[in-house]
C-alpha cells in the first residue's frame, strides 16, 4: 500500500524517524472505545499520525461537564452524539485516512464484534467494569489491549497482550466503579491519551511492548513517573490459561 504524494508531504516529518514505517501505519486498523478525554486525545493523534482504519465507540452524548477535558468536543456539541461528532472531526483533520463511528453500547457480544479485523484495542473509558469487558474480548482474540486511567492528580497506563504479558484482570480483577464521578482535570487525560496513543504507535510499527508487565503510573501533583511491576496470574479467569 503506496503513499501518495499528499500523503508523503502531510507525514514529512515523522517518516524521518529512525524505523518509521508510514505504509504500515496505513494499513492498521484501531478500535478506540470512548471517545473522551482518554480516547478523543490518542485517536486525534493516532489520526494525525496516518493510522489508516479507526474505529470509534462511543454511546454517549456530550454533556457541559465533559468539556473541562475531552477537548474534541465544543459548546455547541452539548447534546450531540460523540462518537459520531468524533469521527466527524477527525476525518477534517486528516481525510486521507478512514474513520468509523459506532454508538453501541459496550457488552461482551458487541465488543467482538467492535474488535473484529483491528490490529489493536486502546481503552478510552471511564469505568472499570466496561474496561474487563474490553480486556476480555482483547484475551479471546488474541489483540493488544492499551489501558489508561485517570483519577484526581494520577493517571496510569499499561500494555496488555497475553500470553506474552498478564492481562488487567491480573492487575484489577474486580469492578472498582462505584465510588460516582471520578475527580479529573483536563491535562491529566491529555497527558496520558498522549502515552496510550504512543505505544499503540510503537507496537504498530515494530511489534514490540516495552511494557510487559509494567504499570507506568503518573502523578501530576510531584511531577514524578513511577514504574510499577506486576505478575501474571495462573489463577486468572480471564488469562490464566493462555
Amino acid at each position: 500500500m503506496s503513499l501518495s504524494e499528499s500523503e508523503i508531504e502531510r507525514y514529512q516529518r515523522q517518516l524521518l524517524v529512525d524505523g518509521w514505517d508510514q505504509e504500515k501505519l496505513k494499513r492498521a486498523r484501531v478500535l478506540i472505545v470512548g471517545t473522551g478525554g482518554l480516547g478523543g486525545v490518542s485517536a486525534t493523534y493516532l489520526a494525525a499520525a496516518g493510522v489508516g482504519h479507526l474505529r470509534l465507540c462511543d454511546r454517549d452524548t456530550v454533556e457541559r461537564s465533559n468539556l473541562n477535558r475531552q477537548i474534541l468536543f465544543a459548546a455547541d456539541d452539548i447534546g450531540r452524539p460523540k462518537a459520531a461528532l468524533a469521527a466527524k472531526k477527525i476525518s477534517r483533520h486528516n481525510p486521507e485516512i478512514q474513520v468509523e463511528a459506532i454508538a453501541d453500547a459496550l457488552t461482551e457480544s458487541t465488543a467482538r464484534d467492535l474488535a473484529s479485523g483491528c490490529d489493536l484495542i486502546i481503552d478510552g473509558l471511564d469505568n472499570h467494569s466496561d474496561r474487563l469487558i474490553l480486556n476480555k474480548t482483547a484475551c479471546a482474540r488474541h489483540l493488544p489491549f492499551v489501558y489508561g486511567a485517570v483519577d484526581e492528580w494520577m493517571g496510569q497506563v499499561s500494555f496488555f497482550h497475553p500470553p506474552q504479558t498478564a492481562c488487567l484482570a491480573c492487575l484489577l480483577p474486580r469492578d472498582i466503579s462505584n465510588r460516582g464521578p471520578i475527580p479529573v482535570y483536563g491535562a491529566m487525560p491529555g497527558v496520558i491519551g498522549s502515552l496510550q496513543a504512543t505505544l499503540a504507535l510503537r507496537y504498530l510499527l515494530t511489534g514490540e511492548n516495552p511494557m510487559t508487565n509494567t504499570l507506568l503510573i503518573f502523578r501530576s501533583d510531584t511531577m514524578n513517573f513511577e514504574s510499577v511491576s506486576f505478575e501474571k496470574r495462573p489463577e486468572c479467569v480471564v488469562c490464566g490459561t493462555s
